[in-house]
């Protein structure tokens, strides 16, 4: 994933997959009463990682501005690379995660098309331990691409 074609389509792939993430939690939460709080949680964090990936984008595509001096030097580019390929991983695996949750059996059916399961059997499906561990890995990986924009940016 080093060549900055991989990059850039990595970070189009992180942005649809973020906003499908973020409609599914928001269905996910607003279909039940008794929805753990949790999904607003995960949700906070992907909407604010959707920012970030889409300023990642605007940045390597050339449409943001450059700020004057080389800071762009500061930043690795495998530490980019790494920080990407780590939060694929991690979106990946949440979107698993809350279409499985959500009984979407078929990724390319949308949520309202699917069908929800009922809410006893959904809400056994999330497991807080599991979404506190995802939380931790979308903070870090928010964390490491912001500070790298801020370098940038500053």
């Amino acid at each position: 994933m080093s060549d900055p074609l991989s990059v850039v389509a990595s970070i189009a792939g992180l942005v649809a997959v973020s906003a499908k993430i973020i409609s599914l939690l928001k269905d996910l939460y607003d279909s039940a009463k008794g929805a753990p709080e949790s999904i607003s949680r995960v949700r906070a964090e992907m909407q604010d990682l959707n920012v970030i990936f889409c300023e990642v984008q605007l940045f390597i595509m050339g449409q943001s501005r450059m700020p004057e001096g080389n800071r762009l030097s500061m930043i690795s580019i495998h530490h980019l690379v790494a920080t990407l390929s780590g939060c694929v991983l991690v979106c990946s695996g949440l979107d698993k995660y809350v279409s499985r949750v959500a009984g979407i059996v078929d990724p390319s059916v949308p949520a309202s098309r699917a069908g929800l399961v009922s809410e006893r059997v959904k809400w056994a499906a999330w497991k807080e331990a599991e979404v506190i561990d995802i939380i931790e890995d979308l903070q870090r990986h928010k964390l490491s691409l912001n500070l790298m924009l801020s370098i940038i940016q500053w």
